[in-house]
């Protein structure tokens, strides 16, 4: 008898444990839904972007020896995002032998995203861990609901990449609020990720200025030197290499796409046309009802500064970004500050009786639920975008299971042609419209123009000079000033009398645009720029580049090759 009511005992004790095991599971699977939304509508939405390429093609010049570079021989930083680049590098060492390129950056990308609204999720429960009953992250939800957020999940960019670090710099945040001290190697680990910022895109400084304050306010025991040390460290160092590799103090991109530049009124319509097609100004209250519930049934002044500080990073990305005018990708650099602004967006759910406090949780929940569905079905990207956007999303994705191949005939030939020619022998510079090349300069070399130097760049093989009229890759165009009225991410351009004086062999007719060209491309600063990125690197040279690195990023040339010789020559 004393053993059959042991073994009932037993019995009761593990259908107890399973009982609670499977409680811990659905309080636990809310958080994590907004995780799975993304996973299965990226994946439907999987596509890559024609910008993704650029970063393809910068691998393919690492993994032959030449570096982190556009085109071998000349050091110019085409990518905005450094640890991208690194994650694609491990990636194509790991699983080349398995795949395509254009699938390991597409998964890569997706399984970027889909971690970090995990991440998000962890960290919403972790924000509610005194609490008893569901934590309901209903600002993730809210994201996880919008398609254009599928879109970038995967795309091949590092859109993933961005969200990752801005879920993680939450979770570091409100780890440290809810620790009352945070010492050794998870100390050092916090420090590094929210130093990482700007190697993921140097924009995200500006969000991780407002995480530090915060992380310096929260964090007990304040070690400002150990902390500094930690957070500045990868950072410093890759800026170090960066003046010194490239002579720049930030991305060739960053030129090229005049982050520095101010146009309001384009990033105001940039802006209209992210938040109109999706109603998000009703997304925005309800989110801004579950913060300010979440605040007031938690009055933690640690927490309140966490808090402050996210919803300060993505109001400060998203100034920034209107004031530069935006993207030419509908939503795209809006979504990091759409993601960060949901962050302290959660609630927990007791099972208590019905109260005025219960109703209003209730009535949070229902709402952001029904209109994430409503989101879902109705709500699509704008299928005629305004006049400063170049296409709706860069949309290739019909044709994402395999590589894309398209043939501009507004630019000559492309990659495919390209790589044709390069084979049969043909060397030589090839201009806008160029079907027979020009003598060229170097009689090795294969030069090629592009005006969009994603697809067909990549298809023509890092055996080819590519020549990219937008500046993203040429220290040239990247260097002019903006033409007015061009759309934002490519308003540089250059006269192609400068291309043809750097690459072509002089021809037998003299053109005075291209003289003047040639003569100042071995004046003053212009061929100070060009020895350093284009001379061999050794150490002197290293720390020449150090040396003039503000002024070779400072510089401004004029698009019109005879006012360039008038100026310097």
């Amino acid at each position: 008898m004393t053993t059959l009511l042991a073994s009932d005992e037993n019995d009761e004790a593990e259908l107890q444990r399973r009982s609670s095991r499977w409680a811990r599971l659905g309080a636990a699977a809310p958080a994590y839904v907004p995780a799975l939304v993304v996973a299965v509508g990226g994946w439907q939405h999987r596509w890559m972007d024609e910008d993704a390429f650029i970063n393809l093609r910068i691998v393919d010049q690492i993994f032959a020896g030449h570096g982190p570079v556009f085109n071998a021989g000349e050091r110019v930083e085409a990518s905005t995002s450094t640890l991208w680049i690194v994650v694609l590098v491990i990636a194509r060492a790991l699983f080349s032998a398995f795949t395509s390129m254009e699938w390991i950056a597409l998964l890569a990308s997706l399984g970027a995203a889909v971690a970090a609204f995990a991440l998000a999720g962890k960290a919403a429960r972790l924000l509610h861990h005194d609490e008893t009953g569901i934590v309901v992250p209903v600002g993730l939800i809210l994201v996880a609901a919008v398609k254009v957020v599928w879109d970038f999940s995967t795309s091949g960019l590092e859109m993933g990449l961005v969200w990752l670090w801005i879920a993680a710099a939450w979770f570091v945040l409100v780890s440290a609020a809810r620790s009352a001290e945070i010492n050794g190697r998870r100390r050092l680990g916090f420090g590094v990720v929210l130093g990482l910022a700007p190697l993921v895109r140097p924009d995200l400084g500006l969000m991780m200025l407002c995480v530090l304050v915060a992380w310096f306010m929260v964090v007990r025991p304040r070690r400002i030197v150990f902390d500094v040390a930690a957070i500045f460290a990868l950072p410093l160092a890759y800026q170090i290499f960066r003046m010194g590799y490239y002579a720049m103090l930030v991305p060739t991109t960053a030129l090229a796409k005049d982050a520095g530049g101010l146009h309001f009124g384009q990033g105001w319509e940039y802006a209209r046309n992210f938040i109109g097609p999706y109603r998000l100004w009703l997304t925005a209250i309800l989110i801004a009802a579950a913060v300010v519930y979440r605040s007031l049934a938690n009055r933690d002044r640690r927490l309140a500064i966490a808090t402050a500080a996210m919803l300060s990073a993505a109001l400060l990305h998203a100034l920034y970004i209107i004031a530069i005018g935006g993207d030419y990708m509908h939503g795209r650099l809006l979504l990091p500050a759409f993601f960060a602004v949901a962050l302290p967006a959660s609630i927990s759910v007791k099972t208590i009786a019905v109260t005025r406090r219960t109703l209003v949780v209730v009535g949070i929940n229902v709402f952001a639920a029904a209109w994430a569905i409503v989101s879902v079905v109705a709500f699509r990207p704008p299928p005629n975008p305004k006049s400063y956007l170049l296409s709706p999303i860069s949309d290739f994705r019909a044709a994402s299971h395999a590589k894309l191949h398209p043939t501009d005939i507004q630019f000559g030939l492309n990659g495919y042609e390209a790589a044709a020619a390069y084979d049969r022998g043909v060397r030589g510079y090839f201009n806008l419209t160029d079907k027979v090349p020009r003598p060229g300069l170097d009689p090795r070399r294969f030069v090629l123009t592009l005006g969009s130097i994603g697809v067909p760049a990549y298809d023509a093989g890092r055996r080819i000079w590519v020549v990219d009229i937008g500046g993203l890759a040429e220290p040239l165009a990247a260097r002019t000033a903006p033409v007015p009225g061009r759309a934002a991410g490519h308003r540089k351009q250059i006269d192609p009398a400068w291309y043809d004086a750097r690459f072509g062999a002089a021809a037998a007719t003299s053109n005075p645009t291209e003289d003047a060209a040639r003569r100042a491309l071995a004046c003053g600063p212009i061929r100070g720029l060009l020895d350093a990125v284009d001379a061999k690197m050794t150490p002197g040279r290293f720390f020449s580049n150090i040396w003039h690195s503000a002024g070779d990023t400072t510089l401004r040339i004029p698009t019109d090759p005879t006012a360039a010789e008038q100026k310097w020559c």
